[in-house]
């Protein structure tokens, strides 16, 4: 089943060029609340984290991801990171985008009540997905080494192979929610 209009619509009117991250949060917004619908989960924009609060480094940009939470349980059971589409091409910004999802498990897991915190990071409409496994506090994909003396590709871009507008794409995104479903 594909998308609803309304989101199909809204992604039309995305350019693959666009540089602004925050064209993008309506756009999701709209998915995470067609997916986790308000009855059973909340979709949180603004996540606190010790960074938003004190206006740390990165205040801002840690300040607007987007969390889901199950209501009834007191935890975060997923994440998505948003970076404009002009993101993928480079390796500096892939790097960075791959951070931020790293980083933010770091401040999510200590509030996480279940066994798997789910996180992705969108660039555009290409996905990345990611776990944090509570017991053992590792993340997968494994972050990959850099290097201090030659450029290391740590966020190749075929970890972004997902396409949320595409059939594939919005086949895994729907099974990774089905994970919550009571």
């Amino acid at each position: 089943m594909p998308w609803p209009a309304h989101i199909v619509t809204k992604s039309s009117l995305l350019l693959d060029t666009e540089t602004i991250q925050n064209k993008f949060f309506g756009f999701y917004n709209s998915i995470l609340n067609e997916c986790f619908p308000s009855p059973h989960f909340m979709v949180t924009p603004q996540y606190t984290t010790a960074e938003a609060q004190t206006g740390g480094p990165d205040a801002i940009n840690f300040a607007i991801t987007y969390v889901i939470e199950l209501l009834g349980v007191d935890s975060p059971i997923f994440f998505i990171e948003i970076k404009p589409p002009t993101y993928l091409p480079s390796i500096a910004t892939r790097q960075y985008a791959e951070n931020q999802v790293q980083t933010r498990f770091k401040q999510l897991a200590h509030l996480v009540a279940i066994p798997k915190l789910y996180g992705v990071s969108a660039i555009g409409r290409q996905l990345s997905y990611y776990t944090y496994e509570r017991a053992s506090g590792t993340v997968e994909p494994v972050a990959l080494a850099d290097s201090i003396s030659s450029v290391v590709d740590t966020a190749p871009i075929g970890r972004w192979n997902t396409n949320i507008m595409q059939e594939e794409g919005h086949a895994k995104f729907l099974v990774s929610r089905l994970v919550f479903r009571r």
